[in-house]
C-alpha cells in the first residue's frame, strides 16, 4: 500500500531537528539561528527582501504523520501534495515577527530591500489531501514556531548552526 505512490510537499518546513545554518537554508531555520546571535550581540535581525512574499509552512511532525499515512494508506500512482491549506499562508514578515517573538528577540527587525524577494507566492493546493483526510488537523503556525524555537534553544549546543 502506498509504496508505489508519489508525494510532494512544499519546501518550507519547520520543526524539531530541522535547523540548518544561518547563511544557507530555509527562512525559518536561518532566522532562528541568526536571532540567537543577534540577541547575544545586540544587533538587528536582518531578513532579506521586503517581507511581503507569502509562504506555506508545515510543521515537521505534521509532515511525518502525513508521510506515514502515505506509506500505509495512499494507493494512487498520482502525486499528492502534503501541505497546509492556501488559507494558512503567511508573509515572510509575519513569519519573521513570529520567530522573533518565540525567541524573545526584542531587537530591531530589519528588512534588507537590496536583496531579492524571490517568487511572491509558491502556493500549493492541498484539496486532494483534504479529500482523503478531511479531519486532519495541522499544528497552528504560531504553535509550531514556538515549539521549534523552544527545541532549538534547549538544544542550541548540539543543533547545527
Amino acid at each position: 500500500m502506498g509504496v508505489a505512490s508519489q508525494l510532494s510537499s512544499p519546501p518550507m518546513s519547520l520543526g524539531l531537528m530541522t535547523i540548518s545554518t544561518s547563511k544557507m537554508g530555509m527562512f525559518y531555520q536561518a532566522s532562528s539561528t541568526k536571532c540567537t546571535w543577534q540577541k547575544k550581540n545586540g544587533t538587528p535581525l536582518t531578513v532579506w527582501g521586503t517581507g511581503k512574499p507569502r509562504r506555506q509552512f508545515i510543521y515537521s511532525l505534521d509532515l511525518a504523520r502525513l508521510f506515514l499515512w502515505v506509506l500505509r494508506e495512499y494507493d494512487e500512482v498520482e502525486p499528492i501534495i502534503l501541505s497546509v491549506g492556501e488559507e494558512d499562508e503567511v508573509s515572510i514578515r509575519e513569519a519573521a515577527e513570529c520567530v522573533a517573538e518565540a525567541m524573545d528577540f526584542n531587537g530591531e527587525l530589519h528588512f534588507d530591500t537590496t536583496k531579492s524577494d524571490g517568487q511572491f507566492k509558491k502556493t500549493a493546493s492541498n484539496a486532494k489531501l483534504k479529500k482523503y483526510l478531511p479531519d486532519f488537523q495541522f499544528t497552528p503556525f504560531h504553535q509550531a514556531v514556538k515549539e521549534t524555537c523552544d527545541w532549538f534553544c534547549a538544544n542550541y549546543d548540539t543543533a547545527r548552526k
